[in-house]
This record gives C-alpha cells, sequence and structure tokens, in this order.
C-alpha cells in the first residue's frame, strides 16, 4: 500500500487547487469546463468535484471526481442502462477495454456504462489530471455514438 498512502487532512485542498489551474488551463485553450465542489465528506469520508466537459458526440460530458482514502476516483457515464443489445454492447465494451489507456469501461449497478479511473492521490498531479480527463473526453466521443446505436433503437447520431 506504499502507492496508495493515506490521504492527509489537506488532500482535498490540494486537489481543489489543482483542479481549478487545470480548469484554468483547459478553459484557456478553448475547452468549456465548470466545476461544482461538494463542501464536505459523504456518508464515507468521501470529498466530491463535479466536472463538465464539452464534447463532441455527446453535448455535455459530466464526470465525478471523488477523494478517497488513498485514491483519486474519476468516473463518467457514458451511456445509460440499454433498452436493446445488452449482450452484443457488453461484449463491445469488453473487446474495448483493451485497447483504452488510463481508463477502463464497467458496469454501473443500474447497467449504464462507465468510464472509470483510479490514480493515488499523491500521483494526480495537475499533468496527470490532464492526462486522464483528456483520456476520458476523447473516449466518451469515440464510444458514444456506437454505444447509443446498439443499446437504443430511436437512437439515429447527428452530425456536426
Amino acid at each position: 500500500m506504499d502507492r496508495f498512502p493515506i490521504a492527509d487532512a489537506d488532500a482535498a485542498a490540494r486537489l481543489n487547487d489543482r483542479l481549478s489551474q487545470w480548469a484554468g488551463a483547459w478553459t484557456a485553450e478553448g475547452q468549456a469546463v465548470e466545476i461544482d465542489h461538494h463542501d464536505g465528506p459523504d456518508s464515507r469520508g468521501h470529498v466530491h468535484w463535479l466536472v463538465r466537459l464539452r464534447g463532441e458526440e455527446k453535448d455535455v460530458i459530466t464526470v465525478w471526481i471523488s477523494l478517497r482514502q488513498r485514491s483519486v476516483h474519476v468516473e463518467t457515464e457514458v451511456v445509460p442502462a440499454p433498452e436493446i443489445g445488452h449482450e452484443a454492447l457488453y461484449r463491445y465494451a469488453l473487446v474495448r477495454n483493451a485497447e483504452l489507456r488510463g481508463v477502463h469501461l464497467a458496469i454501473g449497478p443500474e447497467a449504464a456504462l462507465y468510464l472509470v479511473a483510479t490514480v493515488p492521490e499523491a500521483e494526480l498531479t495537475e499533468e496527470r489530471l490532464d492526462e486522464v480527463m483528456a483520456a476520458v473526453a476523447t473516449y466518451v466521443d469515440e464510444l458514444y455514438p456506437t454505444m447509443m446505436t446498439m443499446g437504443f433503437a430511436w437512437y439515429r447520431r447527428r452530425r456536426r
């Protein structure tokens, strides 16, 4: 557990500063970034941030960032629970999982598909945060149209 030491009392403030600096850089580069910080820990002692990014295929990519005891957990819903083609969609997700870098696909408790990453708190520098968030934005835009087409009969991809 040396790589995942217990976060100290100042970890939330440090992470908040890193998120603010990162968001400033992304906003300066033309990316729309909005961050909401949820004051105080939840019932499990986790502190949360909600980050909204502008996507190409999915208009808004909402990312939950949670400071846990030893790590920072990052997750975003790619698509909700599929209405059709469950088996084919989950198989597609498993195959694509092998190609993803920095994040992985997971099925949530309500059967939605998520992109997830876990990084030790001490290793989440501004550069590492940039890598993780870029991976999230890139992979959501890559996966979203195919997954929506496979899981929802009504979905028709918009052409931009």
